[in-house]
């Protein structure tokens, strides 16, 4: 979804067909920022930030099969509308599910908005060491996931090149729930750039680009080719980076 298009009249719409489908027992809507998007421009309609879908959360009282069977006929018209299939919880199920994923719901207690009913995330807060635990795994993953596809991309530098440009927002949500961690509220690429120089103490050159990015995808066959070493590297001194916090 364009940045200048408003997600608002799509969650409107949402709203209305929860209430078609459960009525009274529709106990929260909230859309949210799913991945640790980064943009220099401010953002709009209540400073979330979207990828190609728009992120909601509802939260229903007895929820059941059901309510999913007809709800389910509704996801082609929501897709329609750049919305994502929300993710439905039943009331109590979101405090137990913190620890199980602290970097998603990280994520969307940070940067959420209510559309209606009680804010669910009210209260609730992802603990130091799950968030500690959660970005070791997913730098490592990050790490194999760049070994893996750089093998996979046998020198073929238009491979590279969509191999870099995927795991920019990734990379990004990493670093933002790094900075999370650190009580650091990265929310621009300058801001989140200075971060990892200035508290992470790593190098730039091979992060930069995909910080400063507007689009990873436009990124250069050429550059991608000439800053993925030291964007491995970097990577690499992150992980070990974060090994060390955790021992």
């Amino acid at each position: 979804m364009s940045p200048s298009r408003s997600w608002r009249q799509a969650v409107e719409a949402l709203h209305a067909d929860l209430l078609k489908v459960v009525d009274v027992r529709l106990r929260a809507l909230v859309v949210y920022e799913a991945h640790g998007l980064l943009g220099d421009a401010p953002p709009p309609d209540g400073d979330i930030r979207h990828d190609d879908h728009v992120h909601t959360l509802a939260v229903i009282e007895g929820l059941g099969y059901w309510d999913l069977a007809r709800l389910a006929p509704l996801a082609d018209t929501w897709a329609r509308r750049g919305l994502a299939v929300p993710l439905f919880f039943a009331p109590g199920e979101l405090r137990r599910s913190l620890d199980a994923f602290p970097l998603e719901f990280g994520q969307m207690v940070a940067r959420h908005v209510v559309i209606a009913g009680a804010d669910p995330f009210e209260g609730l807060d992802v603990a130091d060491r799950d968030l500690r635990r959660a970005c070791e795994a997913q730098a490592r993953s990050h790490l194999l996931h760049l070994r893996e596809g750089f093998i996979q991309s046998a020198g073929n530098p238009k491979a590279l090149a969509a191999l870099v440009a995927a795991s920019a927002i990734p990379l990004r949500a990493l670093l933002v729930n790094l900075a999370r961690l650190h009580g650091v509220q990265a929310d621009s690429a300058d801001a989140l750039a200075a971060f990892v120089a200035g508290r992470l103490r790593l190098r730039l050159d091979g992060l930069r680009p995909l910080l400063s990015a507007k689009r990873p995808a436009d990124l250069s066959e050429a550059d991608a080719g000439a800053f993925f070493p030291a964007y491995l590297a970097a990577v690499e001194q992150l992980v070990t980076l974060i090994d060390e916090w955790s021992s």
